[in-house]
């Protein structure tokens, strides 16, 4: 009996402990979700802490906005998703100081292709077939012009019968015809002969990330850009992204619209491609909106090609979450880099209003944008209430363990 009573004295000291703890916790509760809409009606992201100082101030139109001072030296812009802050997101923006590639067209004309090393010669002289390139032989016994032409050399030259060495690399065609009929005039007599390249392996460019074949293709007589080298390397994968990719070339790193040049609703030049390029495709994960909150799924969204607006990004995690999400409390995360460092907006947007809905059908996201959708002062009192619930059938155990003691 000692024992038990022991353990009933420790059950009424836990009972005199716990229950103020748990009312305690109610009142922080509801004192915290009062105090939460001091920045914005009903934000549940705290803005306000400790050490940070705020400050007004007024913009061009004459509207306030209230401004928070981290530690960190961040500065957190409240705007409003307007009409107005529409017409500007659509601005077109300023010309790029960025130097501008030269561009693919259908109708440029490609120049003469000009020989190079690796790549493989057949030449034809009517009349002399052992001056003829080796050609192989089909299944059906037809002669076709096989790789087992003259190979031009790493120094750029080649071998050809009473000619000898010389320096092919850097001729066309038609130069290197007209250079070889000269040379065996001297022992054919009205030499009639044909120079073709069979096999291009010159020129080299190397395509690299999200695209289903990576790796090396040969540029040849015919112009390539940067769309006919994902044609050539097999498509995009699905993680690949379909708005940007990076050319680099001598050293350099050229962005590329790639949401352009896919979707035609921004036209863009399809650069072409040289002799050294790397062209590479990243992945989806720079392209991506994350979404938190009050929604069905808290997911990144990843944008596709042009653009995404905010509803889009809201539908693909499964909407607001009914019994949870507060309409009036959508906020848009932008960071940015500014004159005093890192700054960032935070955009509002009450969807509990038509003209809401219809904003946020225009409003575009950009890439690393965070899309928060606060949940209603009930939604956290209950989300807390589960959380004590636990805490609570304890002490209402020892409170029967107490009743059936007496």
């Amino acid at each position: 009996m000692p024992a038990a009573r022991h353990q009933i004295e420790k059950g009424v000291v836990l009972h005199k402990l716990i229950i103020p703890l748990c009312v305690g916790a109610v009142c922080l509760l509801a004192a915290s979700l009062s105090g939460c809409s001091e920045i914005i009606p009903g934000l549940n992201v705290r803005l306000g802490d400790s050490g940070h100082t705020y400050k007004v101030v007024r913009d061009d139109n004459g509207e306030d906005y209230k401004v928070v001072n981290t530690e960190a030296g961040a500065n957190y812009r409240i705007v409003p998703i307007t009409a107005d802050v529409l017409r500007e997101a659509y601005k077109t923006p300023a010309d790029s100081e960025e130097v501008s590639l030269p561009s693919l067209l259908p109708s440029t004309v490609p120049p003469e292709y000009r020989i190079g090393p690796g790549d493989i010669i057949y030449t034809t002289v009517w009349d002399h077939p052992e001056l003829t390139s080796p050609v192989t032989t089909a299944v059906n016994d037809t002669t076709v012009p096989g790789v087992q032409g003259r190979l031009i050399s790493a120094d750029g030259t080649m071998f050809y019968p009473y000619v000898g060495a010389f320096t092919a690399g850097g001729m066309t065609a038609g130069e290197l015809r007209a250079f070889l009929t000269e040379k065996i005039a001297r022992v054919i007599t009205n030499p009639q002969l044909d120079v073709r390249v069979v096999a291009f392996r010159a020129g080299r460019v190397e395509v690299t990330g999200e695209v289903a074949k990576p790796g090396t293709i040969n540029l040849d007589d015919t112009p390539k850009g940067v769309l006919q080298a994902i044609g050539l390397s097999g498509g995009l994968t699905p993680a690949a992204s379909r708005r940007r990719a990076v050319l680099l070339r001598d050293g350099k790193a050229y962005p590329v619209d790639l949401a352009g040049l896919l979707s035609g609703n921004m036209p863009v030049p399809n650069t072409a491609l040289i002799a050294g390029d790397v062209l590479h495709i990243p992945d989806q994960t720079g392209d991506e909106v994350f979404v938190l909150g009050a929604v069905a799924k808290q997911a990144p969204v990843p944008i596709l090609q042009d653009s995404m607006p905010l509803i889009r990004a809201l539908t693909d995690s499964g909407g607001l979450d009914s019994t949870r999400a507060n309409q009036a409390g959508v906020l848009v995360f932008r960071m940015h880099r500014g004159s005093d460092g890192i700054e960032a907006t935070v955009y509002t947007l009450d969807l509990s209003h038509p003209d809401g809905i219809l904003l946020a059908s225009q409003f575009p996201l950009h890439p690393r944008d965070v899309v928060y959708v606060q949940a209603t002062a009930l939604a956290q009192y209950n989300s807390v209430i589960l959380q004590l619930l636990p805490t609570i059938t304890s002490v209402f155990d020892v409170q029967e363990l107490i009743h059936l003691a007496n």
